[in-house]
């Protein structure tokens, strides 16, 4: 009986590895959703608080091999172009660099045009998509920065999960098919002035186009809350 038993179980584990190698992988498999290269840029039309903050932002690669956690990273500078008279002036400088299957943002550096260097106020990177996708993910981040507030800094923790969208998406930059849309919901804490301990919650969801990179994503504190900013893709330029 046990070995008709063996012998049943064994033709299944047969069948069922014959139809696992059969069976098509998932859509988008394989699929770059953030193309790094020299020279490649996007323009993103950036909205904050309804409106009061509003901004062109451009991002370029301006280096494809900064020596970054024992390997090499792109860095992306980042120009915020004012778009009313609230809005101040901002730039900033992320690395990206491909590591264990997902593509990671590494925020905490700062330049001068020329020179590029690592401020060290802050620790950990986001893992911000599979890199290559192979099919629905979920994962975790983990932060810390001393940037903000100076009294104490801040940590953030977060789970993130990624997905084809059957939904197109449509922004300035043109329409849209088969976006990975990557959704993370983060928890934030912090000392205030007098010490005591603040938590905020965010939702945020992007969507990816393939061949393309960023062309949407929407931030809030969660469901029924007011949407605090949007980011829609204007224009772009990759190889």
């Amino acid at each position: 009986m046990s070995r008709v038993f063996a012998v049943s179980t064994a033709v299944i584990l047969s069948i069922w590895a014959v139809v696992t190698a059969l069976a098509p992988p998932p859509p988008m498999s394989g699929t770059d959703f953030f193309p790094l290269a020299m020279h490649n840029s996007w323009t993103h039309l950036v909205i904050f608080s309804g409106g009061d903050y509003l901004y062109y932002m451009k991002g370029t690669v301006v280096k494809e091999d900064l020596p970054l956690f024992g390997g090499k990273a792109y860095v992306v500078q980042e120009e915020y172009e004012p778009l009313t008279t609230t809005a101040p002036e901002a730039r900033s400088t992320v690395a990206y660099f491909r590591r264990d299957g997902f593509l990671h943002r590494y925020l905490w550096l700062d330049s001068d045009g020329e020179k590029i260097w690592d401020t060290k106020l802050g620790a950990g990177t986001e893992q911000i998509l599979p890199s290559p996708y192979w099919g629905d993910t979920q994962w975790q981040i983990g932060l810390q920065t001393h940037a903000w507030p100076m009294n104490g800094g801040q940590t953030m923790t977060a789970s993130v999960k990624a997905s084809i969208d059957p939904e197109e998406v449509r922004v300035v930059a043109g329409v849209f098919r088969n976006c990975l849309r990557v959704e993370t919901v983060s928890a934030n804490r912090f000392l205030d002035p007098k010490k005591r301990v603040i938590g905020y919650q965010l939702h945020h969801v992007e969507w990816y186009a393939p061949g393309v990179g960023l062309v949407r994503a929407i931030s809030s504190e969660g469901e029924g809350t007011p949407i605090k900013s949007v980011t829609e893709l204007v224009s772009y330029s990759v190889r």
